[in-house]
């Protein structure tokens, strides 16, 4: 019985990161401060949350989806440019790719390196991460100039975890959106 249930869990724990992004949305319609994150199927769901919403501070984020939590900060509060996110063991490290270019990014999980970027120079609503190896994710507004709800396209493989997807999400959708 205690192996079945060990099996069982194993298999669980498994399914959630290998979980398919399909979108975001603001939990609220007037902040940008919690997010709801959706995956394929509707069967988990989970959020991104400011941590210090009441100080307005912006550089640190909790996340949780299914069982699997994490934060996402600024590795140094004075450099927006270099970011965090620390879940399941993991560090993945998301840097913009020329300093205080908020266009495109690189996310870096060991050996895994992806580039996401925006598509247009002005219009921070629609970007993408493509790689021969590993498949690609594209977001993008639900509807033009809403920046409340995003949809996600996510066809990476199996080598991609849970935590570096939610990096590739989180960090177009926070630098399209206003801080207030």
């Amino acid at each position: 019985m205690r192996l079945l249930l060990i099996f069982v869990a194993a298999a669980l724990s498994q399914r959630c990161l290998a979980q398919e992004l399909v979108g975001l949305s603001t939990r609220w319609d007037d902040s940008f401060a919690e997010w709801v994150i959706y995956t394929e199927g509707g069967d988990v769901e989970g959020e991104i949350t400011m941590k210090w919403p009441l100080k307005g501070d912006w550089s640190e984020w909790n996340f949780r989806i299914g069982e699997l939590s994490g934060t996402i900060q600024v590795k140094w509060k004075n450099d927006p440019n270099l970011w965090e996110v620390r879940s399941d063991n993991q560090i993945i490290t998301i840097r913009t790719i020329w300093k205080d270019d908020w266009r495109q990014w690189e996310v870096k999980n060991g050996d895994v390196s992806l580039d996401v970027k925006s598509r247009w120079a002005n219009i921070l609503e629609e970007w993408t991460a493509d790689d021969d190896r590993y498949g690609s994710m594209k977001l993008y507004t639900s509807w033009e100039g809403d920046l409340r709800d995003w949809v996600v396209e996510d066809q990476l493989n199996e080598q991609i975890t849970l935590p570096t997807k939610i990096a590739l999400a989180f960090i177009p959708v926070f630098y399209a959106t206003p801080k207030f």
